[in-house]
Order: C-alpha cells, then sequence, then structure tokens
C-alpha cells in the first residue's frame, strides 16, 4: 500500500500504526538523513511532544538518520521550541521533530528544519519524499552518534537576555495537556511571571479539550480566568508553535488582532517598520498595520514562508492568523512560547488591558469554511476558480489561491496543504456585505469540486 500521501507541503503526517509504522518512519529518517548529508551538514537535533506513540517513532527516525553518517543531538520531551533552540543555539545543520500537532491522539508525523529555525519549504520536503520513493539507501561508513543534551537551561538563559520586564505580570496558560505542559508553569515563574496555569499535565489522550486552540476548545480556560486576576491568558496548542490569546477578562481575541497589538510595539520601538501577514490574516489588520506606519506585504500561508520571509525582508515581525508568528530579532523559528513574552513588552509600551487595546481595533465578521476535497482535485479546482475569477474581477491576487476584493469585502479560496480541503475565508466588515459574499461564493467553489 502506498503511504506517498503522508508527505506534506511543510511536514510528514500520518495514522500510526497504518501509515507510519517503525519501518517507515526509519526509511523517512534514512532520506532525511541522506538530504542533510548531501546538503554538506553532519549533525541535527532531534525532539518530539508527549504523544503515546512519539518515542517509539523517534527511536526508528533517529536509527535512519545516523545510519547515514549524521550526528543526533537528542533533546528531551518538549515543545518544539526546545528543539529548535537547540539546533540555533549549536549551530547544527537542521532539526527534526516528531509531531502531528493539534491533530488527534491516533496521529503522528514529523517536521524538519533547517539549523537557524526556518521550516522545509515544499521543494525540500519533496526531495526527501523523493529521497524515501527510491529507498536506495546505503550505510555511511561511519555510523552518526547520538548525543542525549539538555536544553532548558540554556533556553531559560536566552530568553533572559532578551526579555526584562518593569513589573511583575500576572497571566494565565492552558497547555491542553500537551508538549507546552513538560516545561510551563515552569518556564514562565523562572522568567519572573506570576502564573495561573489549567491542563498543565502532559497526557498523550488530550482529554480535557482538542490540542487546536480557538475560542470554542478555550471556553473552559476562559472560565477558568474569570475569578483570577491576570494581565492576559495565553492557550497553547499541542506541540507549542501556535498560541491564542485571552484579554483579562478571559474573552479570546483574534490571533492577528494579537499580532497588531504587538507589531505596533515592535514597529514603534525598533525602527523597523516592516511587518509581514500571510494571505488569511485580515484585511481589517492589514489596514491599520499600514495606518501606523508599518510597511505590510503579504506573504504565501506556511510557517516556512513566514520565517523565510522574514529572513528575506529583514521584517520585525511575522503574522500568520491561526497563531503562528516569527519575531527574527529572538529567533526565526515559530516558538509559541515567546508570544506571551512579547505581549507583556507590548502591554508595556501600550499601558492599557488587553481588552481596551484589542476594542480600538475596527471589527469585521469573518468565518472561514472548510469544504471537503480529495488531495488530487484540490490543486485543480482552486486553479479553475483563479482563472475563472480573472476574467470576472479586476482587484485579486493570486499570490497564494485566490483572493478576490469586492466593494462587499474580501474572499480567499485556498488548498488546505495539510488536509483533503478547500478552505474559503470570507471577510466584510457589514453583515450584508457578509451574507450577500457567501451566497456568491461558496455555491461556485461547491459547483467547482463537485464538476
Amino acid at each position: 500500500m502506498s503511504i506517498d500521501h503522508i508527505f506534506r507541503a511543510y511536514d510528514i503526517r500520518g495514522i500510526v500504526g497504518e501509515d507510519l509504522t517503525d519501518e517507515s518512519i526509519n526509511r523517512i529518517g534514512k532520506a532525511f538523513g541522506l538530504f542533510i548529508r548531501n546538503s554538506g551538514h553532519k549533525s541535527v537535533a532531534v525532539g518530539g511532544d508527549i504523544r503515546g506513540t512519539t518515542q517509539s517513532l523517534q527511536k526508528s527516525l533517529i536509527e535512519g538518520i545516523t545510519s547515514q553518517g549524521i550526528d543526533v543531538h537528542l533533546v528531551e520531551t518538549g515543545p518544539l521550541g526546545l528543539t529548535l533552540f537547540e539546533a540555533f543555539d549549536q549551530k547544527l545543520g537542521a532539526s527534526a521533530f516528531v509531531t502531528a500537532s493539534h491533530l488527534p491522539p491516533e496521529w503522528n508525523g514529523v517536521k524538519f528544519y533547517w539549523g537557524e529555525g526556518i521550516g522545509f519549504s515544499p521543494r525540500e520536503n519533496e526531495e526527501v519524499h523523493r529521497l524515501f520513493s527510491e529507498n536506495r539507501f546505503t550505510d555511511a561508513t561511519d555510523r552518526g552518534n547520538v548525543v542525549e543534551v539538555k536544553t532548558y537551561d540554556r533556553y531559560v538563559e536566552y530568553l533572559k537576555s532578551k526579555f526584562n520586564f518593569s513589573k511583575r505580570f500576572s497571566i494565565g496558560v492552558d497547555c491542553g495537556n500537551g508538549a507546552t505542559s513538560v516545561i510551563l508553569p515552569q518556564l514562565y515563574e523562572d522568567l519572573g511571571f506570576q502564573i495561573y496555569s489549567l491542563f498543565d499535565t502532559p497526557d498523550p489522550t488530550f482529554p480535557n479539550r482538542t490540542s487546536e486552540p480557538n475560542e470554542k476548545s478555550l471556553m473552559k480556560f476562559s472560565e477558568f480566568l474569570k475569578d483570577k486576576s491576570v494581565d492576559f491568558g495565553a492557550g497553547f496548542d499541542g506541540d507549542g508553535d501556535r498560541c491564542v490569546f485571552t484579554d483579562e477578562t478571559g474573552k479570546v481575541i483574534p490571533s492577528d488582532n494579537a499580532g497588531l497589538i504587538i507589531a505596533e510595539y515592535l514597529v514603534k520601538t525598533t525602527g523597523n517598520p516592516t511587518v509581514i501577514i500571510n494571505e488569511e490574516c485580515s484585511k481589517v489588520v492589514e489596514d491599520e498595520l499600514r495606518q501606523m506606519g508599518a510597511d505590510v506585504t503579504r506573504i504565501r500561508v506556511g510557517h516556512s514562508f513566514l520565517s523565510l520571509e522574514a529572513k528575506r525582508l529583514n521584517a520585525v515581525w511575522g503574522i500568520e492568523a491561526s497563531g503562528h508568528a516569527v519575531a527574527p530579532d529572538i529567533f526565526l523559528f515559530d516558538d509559541a512560547l515567546i508570544l506571551p513574552l512579547l505581549m507583556a513588552k507590548a502591554l508595556e509600551y501600550h499601558y492599557k488591558p488587553l481588552s481596551e487595546l484589542n476594542g480600538r481595533i475596527k471589527q469585521s465578521i469573518r468565518k472561514r469554511f472548510d469544504l471537503k476535497c480529495p488531495d488530487d482535485r484540490k490543486f485543480r479546482v482552486v486553479d479553475e476558480l483563479a482563472s475563472k475569477f480573472s476574467k470576472e474581477f479586476d482587484n485579486i491576487s493570486t499570490l497564494d489561491g485566490v483572493a478576490v476584493t469586492t466593494p462587499e469585502g474580501r474572499v480567499l479560496i485556498r488548498v488546505s496543504n495539510t488536509s483533503p480541503k478547500v478552505r474559503v475565508t470570507i471577510e466584510s466588515e457589514t453583515e450584508e456585505g457578509f451574507e450577500s459574499m457567501e451566497k456568491q461564493f461558496i455555491p461556485i467553489v461547491e459547483s467547482a469540486i463537485n464538476s
């Protein structure tokens, strides 16, 4: 049975025991190791999240990597940022992290990054896929060594060198029993915060909420915060590369609104106006960034593009609507654990409660519709719609899928790079405009999928 479907644009994901076995993950390790060797590097960091299958898969992955003569720094179990920091701090060639992020417990996978923290591009992941498929591996004469490393203390000291605060902030954290719970709340206490924590015991069954942080999954967290005196709250996903904020009352705020609040602090205090946002970010946020004097560039969706474009454009800040963000002055990778630190600095700068700062941002009505579409059809569907709309509308973008801006609002149609779906995001400043665009565009996309 072919398992080519596990190779996605930005990572590898599959069901353990069906797609991912000791044999297949070992061969993935060989393909990654050979790719790294061919790229001129000799050592990588390897880590993993708290899923019940991670340790076994990680062992098979490492056996494959070392068979190609690549040394491995084995990082303690924890969030993604620890492993990426090991590669960054020790100037290793790359890193591999075993995780399925926010997917259910029966899933797992691998994410690959270059040493400085830029995720493998779709082209680079496809090269690993090609090597895996060809399966022509010769073990290196000198097998790579494995050394277990302790990264946490160096990670804390590095963050202390980057952040200092004028007061002791009080924050709430919801770890969702995921990988962040391995080092939270200890990390923020070590950095001087007062912490109220929820679901902070690692549990691979994710018993209390899904590992996807959103308004619905964070409802218990919002209730938890209502009788606490906090400056804000932060809910994390399963592997710790995304963070969703609440204000001091427990109300969940949109990720790109949070990104806007942090952006103003960074732009005004660093003198660097360059901010990147992905295609899914709100048009309202784009407009407000420009009004504050930011030089805004939209980019394709995907964490690898976020880091890559932040480096290329020398950006001070990069935002994704899903909760990913990068602050290149700290490091290029999307470690969500630094986002509460940046929010605390933003609150120091603005000297206003988060609820008030969020309330100042013009609100729009925005919703994403996930429409099922087979993986072998979804790209063709979006290409056909892009061709159709280019003849019918004046204001369109084909940077990532197709985006159309009309007097009623904006619609973005793009494939999901991790699931068999076409995603339609509609935004309007009025209910009438939103309903008009929904009635206009959703049937067109559904028809294209079903034709």
